[in-house]
């Protein structure tokens, strides 16, 4: 087991995509149902806040500046401005890909960009309605998303091997991460398989990242820690967190040395004034590697 301390104490209702953003010197995260998008500054500590009208399930860096925000119906592009411009729509690339209208409301969750600089970003309805939601792929020239991964109840945690051979993928309720042959040039994915099975009993798995040795570090929802897997599946390291909804983490700080950690406040008791809060946990040992950027 490891420490953790308090980085934030902004109580998020759903805290969820961490990142670091190394030129502005701030890490970053959303609160999905409290719509808004929070900074904080290492060296300074001063704070401060996006508002966004709509559930905001992750934001992007991207490489020319500003954030790619994934909102209910689609992706849209944040501007350092505050120009906010939607990239298209989920229903449009369900519609392209054949499939039926209709069915559960949805809303964005997790994403992140690849080393191409593609943005892969996931779906999940608001009832939980088994295999609802999907899997999505943003070109950087693209007008939309394109569906490529359908059948997904809770598509959550994306990662990629240091060669960029393999994408980490998880979707929730399966207690598994899986991983994908990846093709850089292409974006496309191929052999699914179990990466690691997470015992129902010790939570579910979340949102996830990759750091420099290659090690996939997984956070777990009403599982109260986060775990750090070898590149062979093999769990190293526990970090325990003084609340159970954990839903994600990344490196950031100098040398990407500081491990940053989102929590839910989300269904919690008023009892537990650990949730929804944001903690850092420094490995010592290991480091993180630099946020990939969405290119559009």
């Amino acid at each position: 087991m490891a420490d953790v301390a308090v980085f934030d104490e902004r109580v998020c209702q759903l805290g969820e995509g961490p990142y670091y953003d190394e030129r502005a010197g701030r890490a970053g995260w959303v609160d999905i149902f409290g719509r808004a998008v929070r900074w904080r500054d290492l060296v300074s500590a001063v704070t401060g806040e996006v508002p966004v009208a709509e559930d905001v399930g992750a934001a992007v860096p991207r490489q020319g500046g500003g954030l790619a925000l994934c909102l209910p119906a689609g992706p849209a592009l944040l501007d350092d401005d505050g120009w906010i411009q939607p990239q298209g729509s989920y229903a449009e690339a369900d519609q392209a890909a054949g499939v039926p209208a209709g069915g559960p409301r949805l809303r964005s969750n997790d994403a992140k960009a690849d080393p191409a600089g593609r943005l892969w970003l996931g779906t999940m309805a608001y009832d939980g309605t088994p295999g609802a939601g999907a899997l999505y792929r943003l070109e950087p020239d693209a007008t939309g998303p394109t569906r490529v991964l359908g059948d997904v109840t809770v598509s959550n945690g994306l990662g990629w091997s240091l060669d960029a051979g393999t994408m980490y993928y998880i979707d929730t309720p399966t207690h598994r991460v899986d991983a994908f042959d990846y093709d850089l040039a292409t974006g496309e994915i191929t052999n699914r398989r179990m990466f690691a099975e997470i015992d129902p009993a010790d939570g579910s798995p979340d949102g996830l990242c990759v750091d420099a040795a290659g090690g996939v570090w997984v956070a777990l929802w009403d599982g109260a820690a986060v775990r750090r897997y070898t590149p062979d599946g093999t769990v190293d390291r526990i970090v325990a967190l003084p609340t159970p909804r954990v839903t994600s983490c990344a490196f950031g700080g100098t040398g990407y040395g500081q491990l940053m950690i989102t929590t839910a406040a989300y269904g919690r008791p008023a009892d537990d004034t650990a949730a929804g809060l944001t903690y850092v946990y420094e490995p010592g040992d290991v480091v993180g590697r630099p946020v990939d950027r969405y290119a559009g």
